[in-house]
């Protein structure tokens, strides 16, 4: 007997169809089906999707709940306090104008001692680097040459005073016989001649004495000035002054000591200007109204203080046209010697005095335009004032135009100052006391 079939349930686009008890599920649109209402796809049971599907509902939840919170208006924060800033008033005081120029230390005098004759050096009198008295015996050449010549040069002295005597008897007596018709009168004038020649050749042999004297002299060299001498460039036993006075050795006089400064053309007639203004141009250059030198200061490269004092020594009479300078000749005592020849130094002038106002270097910045200060005004904002500045004294600049006696610039915090806005000022005598 058969077996009885049942009735087959045909879905519209996806179907079951039973095979014992596996059920098999059959696509049959891939593009456009969709399963009947009710039915449930194999993905919606995969744990994963469920995973997947909650987290996309919590992420939609935030979405919501922080687009609610950017409808709400955010606290209002109060502003940062001014930044705090250091002021002062420029400094009003009595300024000196200089004319600061650079030069060499040069020696009062300097001698070199040369060898004026020849001979073997004999005997070295100093130890290099001493200081000598003028007329110190440094040097000694053998003598004995130049001892012998003046003892020859004595004796032949002697010999023409001695034919001298006899000559002029024999002229006296040929006059006496000529006088008296005694004798021929040629005879008295040869004698007379006679006699002449031998006085000249008196004078001849004492000039060779001379002579001779002198070069035994130059055999002991002595020292002319006083000051410091030099080592011996020549040891005893040499011979020396062979065709040529040899260097034996120098001597330098440093007290005082000068300066020699070229002055360029503009600063020339900036002097002269002031001369004219004081009436004093028909004074002495280099000399004040009263007939005085012009004082003048020195430091040292290393030195920041100009603690030597001096004055002017001498003016040239004339401008070198090939430099445009004028030499000025500064003189310092250096009683102390501390001043060494050849070194470098910076020597100034004073030229006038005035009263100026003075700020900080550091308080003045710079831009393209040139120099300007940063003032608080009344309101404590920071204002830019354009400034002229002039010298520069240690670590103050005169201001020639652009600052007045009250004005409050920024000489500490500059950085934090903003033209326009607003800041704290403190004056820099209460901010020390409080630090």
């Amino acid at each position: 007997m058969g077996r009885r079939q049942g009735p087959r349930i045909h879905a519209p686009r996806l179907g079951f169809q039973s095979s014992g008890s596996r059920a098999v599920i059959k696509k049959r649109d891939m593009h456009g089906g969709s399963c009947p209402r009710g039915a449930f796809s194999p993905r919606q049971n995969d744990p994963r999707f469920r995973n997947r599907f909650v987290l996309a509902m919590c992420g939609a939840a935030i979405a919501l709940l922080a687009g609610c919170d950017m409808g709400k208006e955010a606290p209002e924060q109060s502003p940062p306090p001014p930044p705090e800033v250091i002021v002062a008033k420029p400094v009003n005081r009595e300024v000196v104008h200089y004319l600061t120029y650079t030069g060499v230390i040069d020696a009062s005098e300097t001698v070199e001692l040369r060898a004026r004759v020849q001979g073997f050096l004999e005997s070295v009198n100093f130890q290099p680097g001493q200081r000598v008295k003028q007329g110190d015996v440094l040097f000694e050449i053998d003598p004995r040459q130049y001892q012998a010549a003046v003892d020859q040069a004595k004796a032949a002295v002697q010999a023409k005073k001695a034919a001298l005597v006899g000559a002029d008897n024999d002229a006296r007596l040929a006059r006496e016989l000529a006088d008296q018709r005694a004798g021929p009168e040629i005879d008295a004038i040869i004698k007379a001649a006679r006699r002449d020649v031998i006085a000249a050749e008196i004078a001849q042999a004492e000039a060779q004495l001379s002579e001779a004297l002198l070069n035994l002299g130059y055999c002991t060299i002595r020292a002319p000035i006083d000051g410091r001498v030099s080592e011996n460039y020549v040891d005893a036993g040499n011979l020396v002054g062979r065709g040529e006075p040899t260097l034996l050795a120098e001597i330098v006089q440093a007290s005082p000591a000068f300066v020699s400064l070229d002055i360029n053309e503009a600063d020339v007639l900036v002097i002269r200007r002031e001369r004219e203004r004081q009436g004093t141009l028909a004074a002495e250059p280099g000399k004040d109204a009263q007939g005085q030198w012009r004082p003048c200061e020195l430091a040292l490269s290393d030195e920041d203080e100009f603690s030597v004092p001096g004055r002017i020594d001498y003016v040239a009479p004339r401008v070198d046209r090939q430099t445009g300078t004028l030499r000025v000749r500064t003189r310092f005592e250096n009683t102390d010697q501390s001043l060494l020849p050849g070194l470098f130094a910076r020597v100034r002038v004073p030229m006038d005095s005035r009263r100026a106002l003075l700020v900080p270097e550091a308080a003045l910045l710079s831009d393209q335009l040139g120099r300007y200060a940063m003032i608080v005004n009344d309101n404590d904002e920071v204002v830019v004032r354009r400034v002229k500045v002039g010298l520069l004294e240690d670590t103050m600049r005169v201001v020639e135009e652009g600052l007045g006696p009250n004005d409050r610039v920024i000489v500490l915090g500059v950085l934090k100052a903003r033209p326009g806005a607003k800041v704290t000022p403190r004056i820099q005598e209460d901010a020390a006391e409080s630090r």
